[in-house]
């Protein structure tokens, strides 16, 4: 069982790095499937071993070919899909609703998959809808340093956005937990924080409000607001201690331990049930059964093998669970719990009474702090110090008081308990919430932190947990120094210098780069507390420790200013240059009230005629002839940057008339290596005219793959096709990186060459069919 568990997640692992899924036909993967069985019977230990973990990895990999070809099948053309409602966010404005996909075509969909549906239907959970429409397919942005949603996505099997053409009911009842929710609205409504409350009571944390959710994250304390193993063991002890509190009273003939288990398995589960069984939470109640069994078993096992079977069993049921974070973090939780308590031990003097629980408490949470600061550092590129105490002093809170609580107001339906329990619940979490304000600042950042870390403090745990090395230190050294080897031979390209294009959708963000040091061409869009320039382009910057000194805006328009108030807050010694004039002018502040809310702001002008070097690079504007108080596209600021060895044509949002006047004014100085594409590839742009003064050998696009504008334009592909213009776009691409040294150029794109995974591909028809 043990060995059959580590062939499972070894043969799994190979889904978090392959580039692209092994396509096979149903009839060559039986065929496989029952070569490797025969390698099993017939030969020894390691024989089995390595066929066990092919059959693994296949398995892992049909699972890939399964969900691929759902979204290629349902992206093409209209299908009957039916499907459930499984949740409904309470903050839900956008009416994004989460739905699984039970039958395509009245045939079943196994295994599970889910899709969100923007519709104006009145629903709720637990309603049966067919629905006759495509799927739009899975995609989001991707940038170095920013977090991976296409990844986030297919761990939970989430194939992409449904679009409609018809709907129509098969089955209109609410469902009981959608009831009780709605039932309990109007006690939890009025209180403070009834974010956190509805994340600990529902699992939805769509209500928490952005500040408590900053400080959660920078305190270490997010995995309170997801129903997980924390919350599924509790309710298990809860449901002991309430049954072994009730038989004290009972004839010692009803006095058992299957009564007990029950009621805490039967409150474990109605915990999960009531999170709608999050994935979290259904991953812990599978443990929790494990357990049970493990323990009522007659045989003798040891506490880690339980924990392995438990990943393995989940990596089993779903192999694209390796692909979720939140997987990680709980397998390797319990693995640094299990080796901390052998390996340090707390000494029975230290375990006696309440203040044994205490030192207890913290030496657990010490242990959890050093042993995952590796995944930390990977998955959230940092770490608080101050975590520790914050984990002591809410978790307590937490589990001791609030979750407790939640389950009084679940078991007791009167509505003056519930609502005296709640206010008290609210008090706690108010308690517990205002250190957090000042325990965050000590919140450190630590980006592009390498995957080799956590294997070297991973293969050194194992080393000392089985003393491997007593006897295998040779290998263990060898080991070490090949991982160091591997890191070294991927060594980046420095010499010269770079020039970015970030993948934020509609906009642009250009990061031109040298010795760590960064000028940004325009800084994206910025919509309701959020913005490219904090969702990528600062993630970006801090992945790679670069230090921006200066923003060119192109034009005032906000998928091209959005980020410049976000960049200045974070970086106040920004210069600005743009070529919608100085910010004293009434027109300007009319317009431009977001970026003149930022003090002593640097502005320089750009206009026709002007130059100036940075370092290596030569920066000359050829556009517009004066500063325009309100610029539009054809009044975008166009730069034409050298190094000596090629030119850059930078173009803003200019159209026919703007790129006419500039033809007419430079004619053939507009050649250029790269140009790029003017108003993001759209039909207004682009001309021939153009095309043939540039003569670019490559053009650069920034657009979104679902734009509501349809740019970049078909005809405008083609047009840079015919002319045999290499076509770099990043909703198609990613993050494209351009790297400049002398004579030579490196492209590295983020879907191909920086992280080139199979869930990163371009799911469903491409954007411009042949």
């Amino acid at each position: 069982m043990t060995m059959v568990s580590i062939a499972l997640i070894f043969g799994s692992l190979p889904l978090l790095f392959i580039p692209k899924i092994i396509m096979l036909s149903e009839l060559l993967f039986v065929f496989l499937f029952l070569t490797l069985l025969i390698i099993f019977f017939l030969f020894g230990k390691l024989g089995k071993f390595l066929a066990l973990i092919i059959v693994f990895f296949l398995w892992g990999n049909w699972h890939g070919i399964n969900i691929i070809n759902h979204i290629n099948h349902l992206s093409k053309k209209n299908n009957d899909i039916d499907v459930v409602v499984v949740g409904i966010p309470l903050n839900n404005k956008e009416q994004k609703i989460k739905v699984r996909i039970e039958k395509i075509n009245n045939r079943i969909v196994f295994p599970p998959l889910y899709a969100t549906w923007k519709t104006k239907e009145s629903v709720c959970a637990g309603q049966s809808w067919r629905i006759n429409g495509k799927v739009r397919p899975l995609h989001s942005s991707l940038n170095e340093g920013g977090f991976n949603l296409q990844r986030y996505y297919l761990a939970n099997r989430i194939i992409g956005v449904l679009k409609s053409q018809k709907v129509k009911p098969l089955q209109m009842r609410c469902s009981v937990r959608q009831k009780i929710i709605y039932n309990y609205m109007e006690l939890i409504n009025p209180l403070s924080n009834k974010g956190v409350i509805y994340g600990l009571m529902f699992g939805d944390r769509s209500l928490l409000a952005a500040d408590q959710a900053y400080l959660l994250q920078k305190t270490g304390l997010t995995h309170l607001m997801a129903i997980s193993g924390l919350h599924i063991g509790l309710a298990y002890l809860f449901g002991i201690f309430i049954t072994r509190g009730i038989q004290y009273f009972l004839p010692i003939k009803y006095i058992n331990e299957i009564l007990p288990t029950v009621i805490g398995l039967g409150l474990a589960v109605f915990y999960a049930w009531i999170s709608g069984f999050a994935i979290p939470a259904t991953r812990a109640l599978f443990a929790l059964l494990l357990w049970i069994y493990i323990k009522n078993k007659p045989a003798r096992y040891f506490v880690w093998q339980w924990a392995l079977w438990s990943i393995a069993g989940i990596l089993l049921f779903d192999p694209l669970a390796i692909l979720s974070d939140s997987f990680w973090l709980s397998s390797f939780a319990v693995l640094a719990i299990l080796y901390w308590l052998s390996i340090f031990p707390l000494p029975y003097h230290l375990a006696k009474g309440v203040q044994g629980k205490i030192i207890g408490l913290i030496h657990l949470q010490i242990g959890l702090l050093v042993l995952l600061i590796p995944m930390q550092l990977i998955i959230f590129n940092g770490i608080n110090i101050m975590g520790l105490v914050a984990n002591l002093w809410f978790v307590p809170l937490v589990s001791w008081c609030v979750v407790p609580a939640i389950f009084v107001v679940f078991l007791v339906p009167i509505e003056v308990v519930q609502q005296s329990l709640l206010y008290v619940i609210d008090s706690v979490i108010a308690l517990g919430l205002k250190p957090l304000p000042y325990l965050s600042t000590f919140w450190s950042e630590f980006f592009n932190v390498s995957y080799y870390l956590f294997l070297i403090c991973w293969l050194s745990i194992i080393v000392v947990l089985f003393k491997w090395y007593k006897r295998y230190f040779g290998l263990v050294s060898c080991v070490v120094i090949l991982i160091f080897l591997e890191r070294g031979s991927g060594k980046e390209f420095k010499e010269g210098w770079r020039m970015t294009v970030l993948d934020i959708g509609h906009g642009l963000a250009v990061v031109i780069e040298q010795n760590n040091v960064a000028l940004l061409y325009d800084t994206g869009n910025v919509w309701k507390g959020d913005s490219n320039a904090q969702r990528q382009i600062i993630p970006f910057l801090k992945y790679h420790d670069i230090t921006p000194i200066g923003v060119i805006l192109s034009h005032n328009h906000l998928d091209h200013t959005g980020g410049a108030n976000y960049l200045i807050q974070q970086y106040p010694w920004l210069s600005v240059r743009s070529s919608f004039g100085p910010q004293n002018t009434s027109a300007y502040r009319k317009k431009n009230n977001k970026l003149n809310k930022i003090k002593n702001m640097a502005h320089l002008p750009c206009f026709k005629g002007q130059k100036w070097r940075w370092g290596i690079l030569t920066f000359e504007v050829l556009w517009p002839e004066k500063l325009a108080p309100i610029s539009h596209n054809n009044d975008s600021c166009v730069i034409q940057l050298t190094d000596g060895y090629h030119k850059i044509l930078l173009t803003g949002d200019i159209e026919k008339q703007g790129e006419k006047s500039l033809v007419e004014m430079y004619k053939n100085r507009l050649r250029s290596t790269l140009l790029f594409a003017p108003h993001h590839g759209s039909s207004t742009s682009s001309t021939d005219l153009l095309l043939r003064n540039v003569q670019p050998s490559m053009v650069v696009v920034s657009s979104a793959r679902y734009s509501a504008w349809k740019i970049p334009s078909p005809k405008v592909y083609f047009r840079y096709k015919n002319s045999n213009i290499k076509w770099l776009n990043t909703a198609e691409d990613g993050q494209l990186t351009l790297w400049f040294k002398k004579e030579k150029i490196q492209i590295s794109r983020y879907r191909y060459e920086i992280q080139p995974r199979w869930y990163h591909l371009w799911f469903g028809l491409p954007l411009f069919p042949e």
